[in-house]
């Protein structure tokens, strides 16, 4: 487990300038990953008053424990949220067309509000979806229609909300050809369009009661909705077996059961996520039975849990990603401008220590951004960068750097994907990267909502980060990672036009082998230049009471609460 000297140890390096091997040899061994906890949000917002919390005594009801009011739940719309842990909620309240129920079958897509797989037509770009028929919005009856989804995606478009891109990058336009047939006309012929498609951000919303509550969805929504601020008062407008009926980030927010749902009926009549900032109370409170499942845990209990017949552990994959990103500008990146200084720290780093010790072995180490699992990253995972300090120094003396100072930012206090403390793996990357002759690392431990802003506008050197998946295809990680101007790209003035042409290339491919070549160029070139190294793409382990069951961590929905219920016996 890692214990508090432990930690201690990790935190002095700075000072202490301690062995490195003296490190991993304290360490190895020792730790075990908190999952799921936390992670960095864009931007703080305002709590509101605390309600009483409900207590848990009723089977009916499901009680989930996270950070709420950390950052981590920021809206409950579709044209606007883009945390991560509000995802297991959120996708449960609003549907979309297709949706892949089990999260160790990313491959496994299948209609939810679409009657059927997309038809795409012989041009390759127009596409037509006919949907279920018989659906109802959450409590005005209103019957779905293929009016409400092109409301529904232009708002998302024209709100120019964190997730506008997958309309603008993807879609040229889209129509009602009837009431339950939509037509959609792509920018180009899309390989992942299906995947694309399960994103909740393409979700449904009654359009009549949204525009009654202030939703726009024309040009210069972004300047005139208010459809956000009267859904985060605990209205829903989704099609989903819950909805939701109270939002307070202090507390709790409480999803409730749809009882004209059109498919089949939610096991619980309600779900709580409930306000609750320590880890390790969070466990107290499965011990206790007062909560169901914790998104959050206390390392040291980790064994603990496992060993309780009244608990469980809840495992599976993830396409989760920690990394650190450097700066390829030299206004910014300073000697890290140099590719072979952003090399020589790749090869810095003791991946192992980190994963094996610091994780407990439970994350695997993808060779680029794009997690394993994916398009191509089998292929390319024997060429990721490997601990080797010789060739860290003879790479940051052909850089032409000499002694250099490197500033690593990171969120204080905050938690890897897969739960490590970011204090800790900080320390540790400290001490790798300070093997390099005549490297110092400056750690600066930065307001996590600040330090997100600051990376978003590219002014950081040298960052920890996270990454999750939009939908579940390669093209999501490439894209931002690698394209000029991507999301992730511009955050360290990244741009290779070769990549660029590969992306419209491979995204237009609809033949899977010809598809996997040009994404595994895509990841070769990404890793010879090396703006980003990821350190790795942890499992998640969710700790829960053992009478729940059909309940499983999810690549995409973070957890799958679909089918959740309460064993009977």
């Amino acid at each position: 487990m890692l214990d508090d000297p432990n930690v201690t140890m990790l935190r002095a390096l700075a000072a202490m300038q301690m062995n490195r091997r003296r490190l991993v040899g304290g360490m190895l061994g020792a730790a075990a990953v908190a999952p799921l906890a936390g992670v960095g949000a864009p931007r703080g917002t305002a709590a509101a008053p605390a309600l009483a919390p409900l207590a848990q005594s009723d089977p009916n009801t499901l009680v989930l424990l996270d950070n709420i009011q950390g950052g981590n739940w920021l809206y409950f719309d579709p044209a606007k949220i883009f945390e991560i842990n509000p995802v297991s909620g959120f996708q449960v309240t609003y549907e979309c067309l297709y949706h892949i129920p089990d999260g160790k079958k990313l491959g496994e897509i299948v209609p939810l509000l679409a009657a059927e797989m997309p038809s795409v037509a012989d041009d390759g770009v127009t596409v037509t979806i006919p949907l279920r028929k018989g659906v109802k919005f959450h409590n005005t009856g209103n019957e779905m229609t293929a009016t409400d989804w092109v409301w529904s995606w232009n708002r998302l478009k024209n709100v120019k909300g964190n997730p506008s891109f997958l309309v603008t990058d993807f879609l040229d336009s889209f129509s009602a050809v009837d009431d339950n047939t939509l037509q959609i006309k792509l920018l180009a012929p899309n390989a992942a369009l299906a995947a694309i498609l399960t994103s909740i951000f393409f979700s449904v919303t009654d359009s009549a009661a949204a525009q009654e509550h202030g939703g726009v969805a024309e040009e210069g929504a972004d300047q005139s909705d208010k459809l956000t601020d009267w859904l985060n008062q605990g209205n829903s407008i989704g099609t989903g077996p819950y909805r939701l009926t109270q939002w307070d980030i202090a507390s709790e927010i409480i999803l409730e059961k749809n009882a004209d749902y059109w498919g089949d009926a939610p096991a619980f009549d309600r779900i709580i996520f409930r306000n609750v900032t320590d880890a390790s109370t969070q466990i107290q409170l499965l011990e206790t039975g007062e909560a169901d499942i914790a998104f959050a845990n206390d390392p040291d209990k980790l064994q603990q849990v496992a060993d309780n017949p009244a608990l469980q552990l809840l495992q599976g994959s993830s396409l989760a990603l920690e990394y650190v990103a450097m700066h390829t500008g030299k206004d910014v990146g300073g000697p890290l401008a140099v590719k072979e200084a952003r090399q020589a720290v790749a090869h810095a780093i003791d991946y192992s220590g980190i994963i094996d010790g610091l994780l407990g072995g439970r994350a695997v180490r993808p060779a680029t951004a794009v997690p394993l699992g994916l398009l191509g990253t089998d292929v390319v995972e024997p060429k990721a960068y490997q601990t080797d300090l010789a060739k860290a120094n003879e790479l940051w003396a052909a850089s032409g750097n000499g002694p250099t100072e490197l500033t690593l930012t990171y969120g204080a206090g905050s938690f890897c994907p897969g739960g490590l403390s970011r204090d800790v793996l900080s320390a540790k990357l400290q001490s790798d990267i300070q093997g390099i002759d005549g490297v110092t690392v400056k750690l600066t431990p930065m307001d996590p909502t600040q330090r997100l802003q600051d990376f978003r506008e590219a002014k950081l050197q040298f960052t920890l980060s996270d990454w999750a998946a939009d939908y579940a295809d390669v093209h999501t990680y490439a894209d931002p990672f690698g394209r000029t101007g991507g999301a992730a790209a511009k955050r360290v003035a990244y741009s290779n036009p070769k990549i660029d042409e590969l992306l419209d290339k491979g995204i237009a491919e609809l033949d899977p082998k010809a598809r996997e070549e040009d994404y595994v160029e895509i990841q070769e070139i990404i890793l010879d230049d090396c703006p980003f190294i990821v350190e790795f793409q942890p499992n998640y382990v969710v700790p829960a009471v053992a009478s729940i069951e059909d309940v499983e961590p999810h690549a995409i929905y973070i957890i799958q609460l679909r089918y959740a219920k309460r064993k009977t016996s």
